[in-house]
C-alpha cells in the first residue's frame, strides 16, 4: 500500500510527515481489523470444465483465442475474456498457433455483393492423395460464403462443366454470375456451357488473384482444417469425407468474417421471412 492510500485510509492528511506517521496509522487499522489481508496469488475462477474445453479447441480442433472464445460461447454457452483464453493457454503450456505472413494489399478492398448469387467465386485447389494429383473444385458465394466442393481426378474442361451441375443442384439459391480466372480448366470451351445455363460468366484480371480472393482464403482454410489433418488412401475416401468437410463448413464452423455465424445462418437471415397459412 502506499503512502498517499495509507494516509487517506487513516483520514490523515496527503501531507504526511513523515514514514513513522503512517506506519503508525496502518498499525493502528490493522489492529482494529479494518484492513483485509489477501493472498498473494488468488485461485483461478476458470471452470474445470472450461479449462479441458479450452484445451480441446486448442490441441485438437487448432483454434486460437478469437475463435475459442466464440466457439466456448455458441457452443457451450460459456463467456470468458480473449486474454483470459490466452493466459490458460500459456498456464498450461499449450504451443503458439504457426503465424501466418502477413501479405500486403495490391488493391482496394472489394465489398461483398448485396445478395445470394450475385456473384460466385470459382478455383481450383491441388492437393495430393496416396501420391497422385487430384483437384478439389471449390465454389464460394460472395454474399454468404456458402460453398460447394468437389473432388476430381482430372483438371480439365470437361471437369468443370460436371462441377457447374453439380453447383446448380447444391446451392439452394439460383446462380446469376459465376467468375474464375483464365486456368486452362476455364478455357473457352467452359463458358458457352456456362452461358447456356443461363448464368453470366466473368474472367477476373490476368495475375489478380486478390479479386476471386475469398475462395482463395477458404483454400488455405481447407488445407488448416482439413487437408492438412488427416491422409486418406485413395481417391473415393477423400471424396467422401470433402463432402463432410463442406456440410461442417457450411453448418457447424462459425465465421469470424460473418460475425460469428456460420454461412447457412448467414443464409437464412437474407431469405425473406416465411409468411403463416
Amino acid at each position: 500500500m502506499g503512502a498517499r492510500a495509507s494516509c487517506r485510509g487513516a483520514a490523515l492528511s496527503n501531507q504526511c510527515p513523515d514514514d513513522s506517521a503512517v506506519a503508525e496509522a496502518v498499525a493502528g487499522r490493522r489492529g482494529r481489523g479494518a484492513v483485509p489481508s489477501y493472498p498473494r496469488h488468488r485461485p483461478r475462477r476458470v471452470p474445470p470444465t472450461a479449462l479441458e474445453q479450452i484445451r480441446h479447441a486448442r490441441q485438437e480442433l487448432g483454434y486460437g483465442a478469437a475463435r475459442t472464445r466464440l466457439w466456448l460461447q455458441r457452443v457451450h454457452g460459456v463467456r470468458l475474456a480473449m486474454g483470459t483464453i490466452q493466459r490458460v493457454f500459456r498456464d498450461v503450456g499449450l504451443p503458439r498457433l504457426r503465424r501466418t505472413r502477413k501479405r500486403e494489399p495490391r488493391q482496394m478492398k472489394l465489398f461483398k455483393k448485396a445478395g445470394t448469387g450475385r456473384s460466385i467465386q470459382v478455383d481450383v485447389k491441388y492437393v495430393q492423395i496416396a501420391g497422385r494429383w487430384a483437384f478439389q473444385y471449390t465454389a464460394l458465394d460472395d454474399c454468404t460464403r456458402f460453398r460447394v466442393l468437389r473432388l476430381y481426378r482430372r483438371l480439365h474442361h470437361g471437369s468443370s462443366l460436371a462441377f457447374l451441375g453439380e453447383l446448380q443442384r447444391a446451392f439452394p439459391f439460383p446462380i446469376k454470375r459465376l467468375q474464375c480466372d483464365h486456368g486452362q480448366e476455364f478455357s473457352f470451351a467452359f463458358v458457352p456451357g456456362v452461358e447456356a445455363a443461363g448464368i453470366r460468366h466473368r474472367y477476373i484480371r490476368p495475375r489478380r488473384p486478390q479479386q476471386n480472393g475469398k475462395v482463395e482464403r477458404s483454400h488455405r482454410i481447407d488445407q488448416e482444417e482439413f487437408w492438412g489433418r488427416q491422409r486418406f488412401q485413395d481417391f473415393e475416401a477423400a471424396a467422401a469425407a470433402l463432402r463432410g468437410w463442406e456440410d461442417r463448413y457450411n453448418y457447424k464452423r462459425f465465421s469470424l468474417a460473418l460475425q460469428g455465424r456460420t454461412p447457412a445462418e448467414k443464409l437464412a437471415a437474407l431469405q425473406p421471412p416465411r409468411q403463416a397459412a
